[in-house]
């Protein structure tokens, strides 16, 4: 049957291949449900067929192009006469769709060999509509739950190929691409990671290949438009994945970024990794609504984002906030707020607030405090641009905005007056800007608590800057910010009757029955745990000796000094002691008699019971002092061990 459906040109060669094709229905349909038959998922046997229903369907190919390519074709078992003119081509593909469709789990591997062969042997990918034709009608026939192992395969040929020509890998990428899309939900959540690894190793080959020396310009062309199909591939690989799935996508891409920035290479990588978790959280706005916030931001995400949020790179850390905004924001409120933050008119109307829920306030307690430290850290930076300052200061908000909790305002406002202290006590380039950042926090806070008198003594703080210090307010200072992220500096000192008084924040707040006892303590912040380049390590080492500390004196840890050889010697000291101790009994009961041991004993427990009874004598007299003892006294002699009365964290 293999031979007769490679037949030439002519009607009779034409009959001919029908003939063929179906009889390699009539083995599949026999073999695949006969075991006593044998098994044509054998490699050598499935490898025939599939070259001979590829050829098929390549040789008819152009001409049925435009036709339906989901290759629908009636069986050919049922009515003879009716189908007896079938096209070849279509008859290859409806039988290639009826081998796909009884594949198991483990014969999808064998199925795609041969396909990917044929492909190479031909040089099909380029143009890739043939690929993309059978890959088509591939995955509209595989089970559902087997549909990834296809596009696994897919991967692993691109594996293969990583040293191949740009224009072949664009287009075994896009083959990937549009087969994903395809590709049912329904898969493990390892397979998902291990091809999403495949892929981010694709891309740091790419880019590893573009800053090697003496690269021709066509090539680093050719390489970003493989590197630009890769991203697009990964944003259609999530579109059909559950959420809490995408997270882990985002999480095993943001952990992959590296950690000290030391070269343009590393530089190239963070920006594609981070364009491509951008991609996959753009995905996430229409299930965010009903997701909580710990299923969003895992320790494991959130610690590396919150990192990349402190980055040297002003265009890293706008990226960082831009994702940070995109998976907090569920009520679709970044939109309503960036625009105003520059214009200071900032208020709770046409806000959708989220419903308080009690997974995001323990969530907040728990983190609350670390991520509004990042917040204060990242307004600090002092080659902030303007789009650094909107989009942390829009951070800030919509945590208090998607949990709607006084604890979450009281923890702002807190960090707003450690920001007013930090521009007041310590000079710096950025300082009229976090003045303005401050009022058009309490601004919004204000509005958001509706405490009249809260509003009320941040108005007038704004009329009297309005009218004297103009800088101070967003309105003028965030304007006057240029693209270097300088801007103008009016920094003088007499600023107080121009500063919000916290303590009057505080009793407003108080008044209405909100917790306000974090407001009365300075504010203190921690330092990012993950220095981002080399230079931020080897500040840390001054610091240590900056104070005037000779690095000698410094107390390190104390090295380990149990070891193998240590407790080998342990061990054998203690044999040798207890041989001591015996020998030396041994010789006392030889020069003694046992008389004059007995007389020995007797005399210790006479001294020993003289003792007890004159312990036990003071506790019955009550001859103990009270600064010896705060303790009450106790009568042993009227006590009742039935009647001992514990304390409550005694008993269980």
């Amino acid at each position: 049957y293999q031979r007769r459906v490679r037949g030439g040109q002519g009607e009779i060669s034409r009959r001919t291949r029908q003939a063929g094709l179906k009889g390699l229905q009539g083995v599949i349909v026999k073999t695949v449900t006969d075991d006593t038959m044998v098994n044509i998922w054998d490699d050598k046997y499935l490898q025939k067929i599939m070259q001979a229903l590829l050829f098929n369907i390549h040789r008819g190919f152009g001409a049925s192009e435009t036709e339906d390519h989901g290759g629908s074709c009636p069986s050919p078992w049922e009515g003879s006469e009716q189908n007896s003119d079938i096209d070849p081509n279509r008859l290859a593909r409806f039988v290639l769709k009826d081998l796909v469709s009884r594949a198991a789990y483990g014969h999808v591997k064998s199925l795609m060999k041969p396909l990917l062969h044929f492909i190479d042997n031909h040089r099909l990918w380029v143009p890739n509509t043939f690929p993309l034709h059978c890959m088509k009608l591939i995955m509209d026939s595989i089970r559902m739950q087997n549909s990834f192992i296809a596009v696994t395969q897919l991967l692993g040929h691109l594996e293969e190929h990583r040293d191949g020509a740009a224009k072949l890998r664009v287009s075994l990428v896009e083959v990937v691409s549009q087969s994903v899309t395809l590709a049912s939900a329904e898969s493990i959540t390892p397979t998902i990671l291990e091809m999403f690894g495949s892929l981010l190793r694709r891309l740091k080959e790419s880019i590893t290949t573009c800053n090697k020396q003496g690269v021709a310009v066509e090539d680093v062309r050719e390489e970003g438009e493989y590197q630009e199909a890769i991203v697009q591939s990964v944003e259609k690989f999530t579109r059909s994945l559950q959420t809490y799935t995408k997270v882990e996508v985002c999480t095993h891409i943001i952990n992959s970024i590296p950690t000290f920035i030391m070269t343009e290479e590393d530089e190239q990588i963070e920006r594609i990794y981070l364009q491509c978790i951008m991609k996959i959280t753009q995905s996430l706005n229409s299930t965010l609504d009903t997701i909580t916030l710990p299923l969003l931001f895992p320790s494991s995400f959130l610690v590396p984002l919150q990192a990349l949020a402190l980055s040297p790179s002003s265009t890293t850390r706008a990226v960082s906030q831009q994702i940070y905004h995109t998976v907090l924001d569920r009520a679709g409120n970044q939109a309503k707020l960036l625009p105003n933050v520059e214009l200071g008119e900032l208020s709770e109307e046409g806000i959708t607030f989220g419903a308080q829920k009690n997974q995001d306030v323990l969530f907040f307690k728990q983190r609350g405090q670390e991520i509004y430290f990042r917040v204060f850290e990242g307004l600090l930076k002092e080659d902030n641009n303007l789009d650094n300052y909107t989009r942390t200061f829009c951070t800030a908000l919509l945590w208090c905005i998607e949990i709607p909790s006084n604890e979450v305002l009281v923890e702002m406002v807190h960090m707003v007056f450690g920001l007013q202290d930090e521009a007041c006590s310590n000079p710096r380039s950025n300082v009229n800007i976090l003045h303005a950042l401050v009022a058009a926090f309490l601004v919004f806070a204000s509005r958001l608590s509706q405490n009249n008198a809260f509003y009320q003594h941040v108005s007038e703080v704004n009329t009297r800057r309005k009218a004297d210090k103009p800088h101070l307010l967003p309105t003028v200072a965030l304007s006057s910010i240029d693209e270097d992220g300088e801007g103008a500096e009016e920094v003088e000192n007499g600023l107080g009757p121009y500063m919000f008084d916290a303590t009057v924040v505080a009793e407003c707040l108080k008044q209405q029955g909100t917790n306000v006892e974090r407001l009365s303590d300075p504010y203190h912040y921690k330092r990012a745990a993950i220095p981002r380049t080399p230079e931020s390590i080897h500040s840390l080492k001054l610091n240590a000796t900056s104070d005037g500390i000779v690095a000698s004196e410094i107390q390190t840890c104390p090295i380990e000094e149990v070891t193998y050889d240590s407790l080998k010697q342990a061990l054998q000291n203690s044999q040798k002691l207890g041989h001591v101790v015996n020998e030396s009994k041994e010789r006392l009961l030889s020069q003694e008699s046992y008389e004059e041991c007995m007389a020995k004993s007797n005399e210790k427990r006479s001294q020993m019971m003289a003792l007890r009874q004159q312990v036990f004598g003071n506790f019955r007299n009550g001859d103990v002092s009270p600064t010896e003892s705060t303790h009450s006294l106790i009568d042993l002699d009227n006590l009742n061990n039935l009647s001992i009365e514990l304390p409550d964290m005694y008993v269980y």
